[in-house]
């Protein structure tokens, strides 16, 4: 495979080395020239109308993605407010439970700690 891919390179240098020096020339100013039509037909393309409307409809898609991108973020704040609010309320109800059990812990406490006052009180006093 080797042999053959050098046997190639080396026929396609001889190849373009054989050519006589006004062919090389003739060739350069033919790719020029073909470079040059090529622009030019580049140009002539873009300033058809069906390429002048290809740009509006992308500028217009544009336009309307970034609408529906404005309207996703909208409903996406709408919804985190939402859910903001909800945990709000959430943590709310809890706190106000805590500090009903904490109360309720604290009485029971004291409860117990003035029975357990009265019966060494009583226990003295025997």
């Amino acid at each position: 495979m080797r042999l053959l891919n050098l046997a190639l390179v080396l026929g396609l240098t001889l190849g373009v080395a054989a050519c006589s020096k006004p062919t090389q020339e003739k060739t350069s100013q033919d790719l020029k020239a073909a470079g040059s039509e090529i622009g030019d037909a580049a140009k002539a393309v873009v300033a058809t109308p069906e390429m002048k409307a290809v740009g509006a409809d992308i500028k217009q898609g544009a336009a309307e993605a970034g609408d529906k991108l404005k309207e996703g973020a909208e409903k996406a704040g709408d919804k985190l407010q939402a859910g903001a609010e909800k945990a709000g309320d959430k943590l709310q109800a809890g706190a106000a439970k805590a500090g009903e059990d904490i109360k309720a812990g604290a009485k029971k406490a004291g409860d117990k700690t003035d029975a357990a006052l009265n019966d060494a009180k009583a226990k003295t006093e025997k």
